[in-house]
């Protein structure tokens, strides 16, 4: 049977993740807060209050919650992926590539992951590079349209 603590803990959680879908972030990060005090072990509750942080412009704490999510489960994508959007948008784009190559080791087929490496390429100016994830990811994933366009693009500039 579960503690009260523990009931109370995903009961804020789910309430903090619904209002995360609802794009109502501030909810979101007050509900995920009290999840994680309460449960300090919850991957989910890290995970989601690192994203509405995220959306919130809030970097540096959506760096700290997702960061404690990686070391709690290592082998989950979503916090990787997360963790490597928000220090890209922070311009710690060293950070994040460790990020995306820790993940595409771990989970190469992972949807996004070398589309992310692609976009990061991209921005350093290494557009062979970029290029060459674009493919990696439409070899894994046709369908993934941004990939499709961005590799069209840059094959359009190198002509």
């Amino acid at each position: 049977m579960r503690s009260t603590a523990e009931r109370e803990a995903r009961r804020h959680l789910h309430r903090g993740t619904a209002a995360l879908q609802r794009k109502q972030c501030a909810q979101a990060v007050e509900h995920l807060t009290e999840a994680v005090r309460l449960a300090p072990e919850s991957y989910g509750a890290l995970v989601n209050l690192g994203l509405a942080y995220f959306h919130q412009g809030q970097y540096t704490s959506a760096i700290q919650h997702l960061t404690r999510a990686t070391e709690l489960d290592a082998a989950r994508p979503q916090a990787w992926l997360n963790l490597a959007a928000a220090e890209t948008a922070l311009g710690h784009l060293a950070r994040a590539r460790k990020a995306l190559e820790r993940l595409a080791q771990e989970h190469p087929r992972h949807r996004d992951v070398h589309y992310n490496l692609a976009t990061l390429h991209m921005r350093e100016g290494r557009v062979l590079l970029a290029l060459a994830e674009l493919e990696l990811e439409l070899a894994e994933h046709p369908r993934h349209r941004l990939a499709r366009e961005l590799q069209r693009r840059l094959q359009a500039a190198l002509r």
